[in-house]
């Protein structure tokens, strides 16, 4: 504590003379020292805190007294501790002015926070530091931006990855089951308005969550128009997540399909019910078709039916039960309530 104190004396000394040499008095001084809009902190040439003002105290979470005596890597974050302390001990032996970087310092209470550190050094007039002056800039919230934006282009490729996956495994499912270059232009090009629906849901929420209801009307969408009496859906709100979003919107283009072919949607008379409920951290849904043509059950198991029934139930930890009664159609999903937001 001696040594701290003829530090802090010699500090008082020096900028003593600084007052004179600029014609402010110390009060003076002081008021701009402790009430400037950044951190100030002058550091020994142990790293160790010597003066610090109050907005440094206050961005930190102490106060000025546990800062006091103890160095800069009290509150460094232990990553930045070594870049820290090359920089530091290179001004110290090296002849430089000073230097800067950017560090996270742990505050009093844990959180971890950003910060612009500018360094300068004060040498007597042999060269040799006598201290260090630090000033410190929150930069927080840019830091969390630059976080974000990293974050959201590293999704978007995986995503844009997995998006061409689906596409290309669908274009070799339909090539299998179909019998002509028409024919498949139909087919693959139906796939496509289906996923290009459910990603237009998807950007529209910034690529987080979906609203069930929204996706089923932009997968109904591509085939009738808007406000159809022959479809009903009711259920809660239910928000999902781009996984769910997409693998229940392939089930859905899938269903809206074969019912405009061979069921509800190829008649005037025909109806489909879209249903939802959630009980018990369990979601169920099914889609009911009535009053449209005899359904006759298929003969084979091409893609559509695999994306209805396997793909839905397997990317959603759940269970898929597809069959087909005369009356019509009918398709039901149960999973667990938390796979709708993996």
């Amino acid at each position: 504590m001696a040594d701290l104190r003829r530090q802090v004396k010699a500090v008082e000394g020096e900028v003593a003379g600084l007052h004179a040499r600029l014609g402010i008095s110390e009060a003076d001084y002081r008021a701009l020292f402790e009430h400037a809009g950044v951190g100030v902190a002058h550091v020994g040439l142990s790293g160790e805190f010597i003066d610090l003002n109050s907005h440094f105290c206050e961005y930190l979470g102490y106060a000025r007294e546990e800062l006091l005596g103890a160095t800069f890597l009290k509150v460094t974050h232990p990553e930045d501790a070594d870049p820290n302390l090359g920089l530091f001990n290179g001004q110290k032996w090296g002849a430089g002015g000073g230097y800067r970087m950017e560090k996270r310092y742990v505050r009093s209470n844990g959180e971890i926070v950003w910060a612009d550190l500018s360094v300068s050094v004060l040498r007597d007039a042999d060269g040799n530091p006598q201290r260090f002056v630090s000033i410190i800039t929150d930069i927080s919230e840019p830091k969390k931006n630059e976080e974000r934006l990293k974050f959201f282009l590293g999704e978007m490729g995986h995503r844009a990855k997995n998006l061409l996956s689906v596409i290309q495994a669908t274009s070799r499912q339909i090539a299998r089951t179909t019998k002509s270059v028409p024919e498949f232009l139909d087919a693959f090009d139906n796939r496509l308005a289906g996923i290009a629906a459910a990603q237009n849901a998807l950007i529209r929420h910034d690529y987080i969550e979906v609203d069930l209801a929204e996706l089923i009307e932009s997968q109904i969408a591509v085939f009738v128009t808007p406000g159809d009496p022959r479809i009903h859906v009711d259920g809660p709100a239910v928000l999902l997540s781009p996984n769910a979003a997409r693998v229940i919107g392939l089930a859905l283009h899938e269903l809206a399909t074969n019912a405009c072919k061979y069921g509800a949607l190829s008649s005037g008379n025909g109806n489909i019910a879209i249903e939802w409920t959630v009980t018990d951290e369990q979601f169920a849904m099914s889609w009911t078709e009535q009053d449209g043509p005899p359904v006759t059950p298929p003969t084979r198991v091409g893609f559509g039916r695999t994306v209805m029934e396997r793909m839905v139930a397997a990317s959603l930890h759940g269970a898929v039960e597809l069959r087909f009664p005369a009356d019509g159609l009918v398709w039901r999903l149960q999973a667990p309530l938390r796979s709708l937001a993996s």
